[in-house]
């Protein structure tokens, strides 16, 4: 039983394009995962805390430098508050937030 040749140069070409496609993919997930545990620094956007409010949901939010607390729900958002990351952690009696685990 012979495997026409055009069969064979079209799963060759398939696994090439596959081969490359696996290559791209790694190397662009090596690339944001280092560039999302960089921005962990304080320089990204980390929720600190949110609450239910009804249909509504109440969110404080540490964005760079700054403490943002809103509410979001269908109504739209409302602005609370806004604060320097020191002033927040002043007015919270401690240095820095403990790191949740689990």
């Amino acid at each position: 039983m012979t495997v026409d040749s055009s069969l064979v140069a079209y799963l060759l070409r398939v696994f090439v394009a596959l081969a490359i496609l696996s290559l791209c993919a790694f190397f662009l997930v090596r690339t944001f995962r280092g560039k999302t545990q960089r921005a962990k620094d304080g320089s990204a956007v980390k929720l600190l805390t949110s609450l239910p409010l009804g249909k509504d949901v109440f969110f404080v939010v540490r964005c760079g430098p700054d403490v943002l607390a809103f509410t979001l729900g269908a109504g739209g958002a409302c602005l609370m508050g806004r604060w320097k990351y020191e002033e927040w952690l002043d007015a919270q009696g401690a240095e820095e937030c403990p790191p949740r685990e689990g």
